[in-house]
């Protein structure tokens, strides 16, 4: 089981009526799972309100009812209430924090979905969710819904053969979008026998000598700042970010990639929220582009790489991995180069 926040300006109410959260990308809610624990969260300029608990009864779907009005939300997920809805205002957290004697970790809490507010979905640790989830059970009012909806339109589900089938991948080879490569990773995760998992597994257990199965995989995972990854890979020994660039390195800004090592580098020394159980975890960074990649350019970003840890002082190997993907025989191809 798992926690996130799902988050929204003005439409809590269409949310809880349809016990459906919708997003416009694919990628937002692809890592969400059933029997996970969502909270719904409205954050405005009138309210700051938090909802929930609520578990994940369907994993994404796609549905056009049009339930938000003006806008789309197409990509969705289901709830249901954990035997009651509460609701609490933003302070709840901080006034539980005093109760729980401490303070400081409720208080970085509320910064931290005040950052991500714009956000669809945010990944929380363990303690996160569960400092959420008592304060509701324990602050909370009841938030009653008076009329219960239901959706009205087809629902696909959305699988590994629905992405491919998107974006025709057999003809494009490849992805039409960032957030569907995502997706179609962060499912290929899930699926212990795909052969998009066995490679992966290699991969992460050749660079840091930890196996998939061991890990805590999230995607937008912050690492205590605004600034999200694609996927994370947490094992006991090592810390993996993966940047996801649907084209060759040759289409790649090189400014971002430094902006994206940077951050990632930097906040992942001394996260709490990664759980540092060992001080000098390994830290990689995959930068994983389609393949046919230009090396003058990979050259380019290690030169930026190694630049950017020589000024770490701390007790930590940091890697740059260049990863390339191939499409072919419905089969996404992941190589080292």
């Amino acid at each position: 089981m798992r926690y996130y926040i799902v988050t929204t300006t003005k439409f809590a109410e269409q949310c809880l009526e349809y016990f459906t959260y919708g997003a416009t990308q694919s990628n937002w809610l692809a890592n969400v799972d059933i029997g996970d624990i969502v909270f719904l969260s409205q954050f405005n300029y009138k309210t700051q309100q938090i909802f929930g608990p609520l578990q994940v009864i369907t994993k994404m779907f796609y549905n056009k009812l049009i339930i938000y009005p003006t806008q789309k939300y197409f990509y969705r997920i289901q709830f249901a209430p954990v035997n009651m809805i509460y609701k609490i205002e933003e302070t709840d957290l901080y006034l539980h924090g005093i109760e729980c004697g401490d303070v400081d970790f409720y208080f970085k809490l509320i910064n931290l979905i005040q950052q991500n507010k714009h956000l669809h979905c945010i990944s929380l640790t363990d303690k996160e969710g569960t400092a959420i989830f008592n304060t509701l059970k324990t602050l909370g009012t009841v938030y009653n819904i008076y009329q219960q909806k239901m959706l009205g339109q087809e629902i696909i589900e959305i699988n590994r053969e629905y992405i491919w089938q998107k974006n025709r991948l057999d003809k494009k080879h490849r992805f039409a979008s960032e957030s569907d490569l995502e997706t179609y990773m962060l499912l290929s995760l899930k699926n212990e026998n795909s052969f998009e998992y066995k490679t992966f597994s290699e991969i992460l257990a050749k660079c840091s000598g930890n196996d998939l199965i061991d890990s805590r995989i999230y995607n937008q995972f912050i690492l205590g700042n605004a600034y999200p990854a694609d996927i994370v890979v947490i094992t006991n020994d090592s810390i993996n970010v993966f940047e996801l660039k649907r084209d060759s390195v040759d289409n790649i800004v090189v400014t971002q990639i430094e902006k994206e090592i940077r951050k990632h580098l930097y906040y992942s020394l001394l996260s709490e929220r990664v759980v540092q159980e060992n001080v000098s975890k390994i830290f990689n960074f995959y930068l994983v582009c389609l393949y046919q990649s230009n090396k003058k350019t990979q050259d380019s970003i290690s030169s930026i790489f190694e630049s950017l840890q020589r000024r770490i002082q701390y007790p930590r190997k940091n890697n740059l991995i260049f990863l390339e993907y191939e499409l072919k025989d419905d089969t996404l191809f992941l190589f080292q180069t």
